[in-house]
């Protein structure tokens, strides 16, 4: 289940004034997991520990919800394909089996 409280909280906001204000907002909605933001928010807010708080509220029966991972769509509009230092097949600044050094084409001194 996604939290999408998320961007709506602010620092000032009195259900991340204390713990005990945070658990009784959580059990109000029927929530089951508490947000990295929330617990970050909680932290600044009591300026205690961040395992302290996590572990108070998973004494309350919560866990801390996976954090989203950020949407990176394949396609030609990528943009990793156009770019050059990226990757060893992506020319011209790879580095090469150095070949030319091996068979003596390198060119020629002087």
């Amino acid at each position: 289940m996604m939290n999408t409280r998320e961007s709506d909280w602010l620092p000032t906001d009195p259900e991340v004034q204390s713990v005990e204000a945070l658990v009784e907002n959580l059990m109000e909605e029927g929530a089951e997991t508490f947000t990295a933001q929330e617990l970050q928010l909680l932290n600044g807010n009591l300026r205690r520990p961040v395992h302290e708080i996590r572990k108070e509220l998973e004494g309350y029966g919560f866990s801390i919800a996976p954090r989203p991972k950020p949407f990176q769509g394949r396609g030609y509009t990528r943009g990793i394909g156009n770019d050059r230092w990226y990757g060893p097949g992506s020319a011209p600044c790879h580095g090469g089996s150095g070949y030319e050094q091996i068979a003596g084409f390198a060119g020629r001194q002087g």
